[in-house]
């Protein structure tokens, strides 16, 4: 059950697993594991990385020498740093040696700090104490460092259009989707100013899909319905992409924070 926060508008399940072994059922396999994909879908992502390198680069600035990526998986964004000081670290470490990046276990990230940049990219909405670890990253940041933050929009067009049945609605392994004013108390509590960057087009359009592709297999609905919901969907995703920016940006299914420490806070 999805239950909304009536304060900052977050989104969360009514329950979640009670302890680390279950997590890591849950997680095995997920992203830790290098994924092989046939030779039209190989060709596919090529062609959407081109157009979201931006993106995919996670707005990693040019001087930027230390790298940590914060549930790295199996280190596909640490592989476009190969020239630069690559950390990582995960619930579960990869399955592979084939990316070039040191990997920490999660308590050790202070052994390799500070980093001039740390990302998140999904991630926090899947840690059970968020304002802990941002703190805590936070404070591993250099000078001048700031975070990079990807995470599902609690106010996305896709919740209102397709409810349970969009993508993000990952549960149980999403614990809390947040909002942007959620995002920003969350920055605030760790020390962190936030700004929001705007996120690709063509995200909206996978997620769409994506989303669309549930409601598809909802085997729970009539066919009448889901070909309904189907429509209703992809309607919303027209209307949320011919929006003006400011517009688009708010009820996007993403959320993109730049986080860096706030000025009180620097030594």
């Amino acid at each position: 059950m999805m239950v909304r926060c009536e304060d900052c508008g977050a989104l969360y399940p009514d329950a979640w697993p009670a302890d680390d072994g279950a997590a890591r059922a849950i997680y095995a396999g997920y992203y830790t594991a290098p994924r092989r994909r046939c030779p039209w879908r190989a060709w596919f992502r090529r062609l959407t990385d081109w157009t979201r390198r931006p993106y995919l680069d996670r707005g990693a600035p040019a001087d930027a020498r230390t790298i940590l990526d914060y549930g790295c998986g199996a280190g596909d964004y640490l592989a476009r740093f190969a020239d630069r000081a690559g950390f990582g670290t995960d619930l579960i470490a990869p399955e592979t040696g084939a990316v070039a990046f040191t990997w920490l276990a999660p308590g050790e990230i202070g052994k390799a700090a500070p980093f001039d940049w740390i990302t998140l990219g999904h991630v926090l909405e899947h840690l059970a104490e968020p304002a802990a670890v941002l703190a805590r990253l936070a404070a591993r940041l250099a000078p001048g460092g700031g975070l990079w933050i990807a995470t599902p929009n609690a106010d996305s067009f896709l919740f209102t259009a397709a409810g349970p049945c969009a993508r993000d609605i990952d549960f149980p392994r999403h614990r809390e989707i947040f909002s942007r004013r959620g995002m920003e108390r969350l920055a605030a509590g760790a020390g962190l100013t936030c700004q929001f960057a705007s996120p690709p087009r063509l995200n909206a359009v996978l997620n769409t899909a994506a989303t669309v592709r549930n409601i598809l297999r909802d085997s729970e609905r009539g066919v009448a319905v889901r070909a309904g919901l189907a429509l209703r969907t992809l309607l919303a995703l027209a209307v949320h992409l011919a929006e003006a920016r400011p517009s688009r940006d708010r009820d996007s299914p993403e959320l993109i924070a730049i986080c860096r420490r706030a000025a009180s806070d620097i030594p």
